[in-house]
């Protein structure tokens, strides 16, 4: 009697499963999938904007600058070569770089000013 039952509940759960209704992608979903991809492609394209256009290595490399390492140190610290670690102003300082280093550098010394002015450290 249990094998039977157990039998029954089998074909009761293979019957249920050939009846389960099989679900596709409506239209509107494949639109909400577009949208989504124009919407990444959007927030893709800020990022890089907001890196202003630099590679890792150029960033890292404009950073390791800012700590006050020397060309040849800070390309190698952002995983250049040696060969072009040697050649910085060459291979490395394009002028997207440079326009970064300098943004940095003066926004640096703001607020170095700022902190020393509101600690009483700037002027006597």
């Amino acid at each position: 009697m249990a094998i039977t039952g157990e039998k029954v509940g089998c074909e009761l759960s293979l019957r249920t499963a050939r009846h389960q209704p099989v679900f596709r992608t409506l239209k509107s979903d494949d639109v909400c999938a577009s949208e989504q991809a124009i919407k990444q492609k959007f927030v893709e394209v800020k990022r890089s904007d907001l890196r202003n256009g630099l590679t890792r290595r150029q960033r890292i490399f404009v950073l390791e600058k800012l700590v006050g390492l020397n060309d040849k140190d800070a390309a190698l610290a952002a995983g250049y070569s040696l060969s072009v670690a040697e050649n910085t102003k060459r291979r490395i300082w394009k002028p997207r770089v440079r326009a970064e280093w300098e943004r940095l550098r003066c926004e640096v010394a703001t607020r170095i000013g700022q902190n020393a002015e509101g600690s009483g450290m700037g002027r006597p």
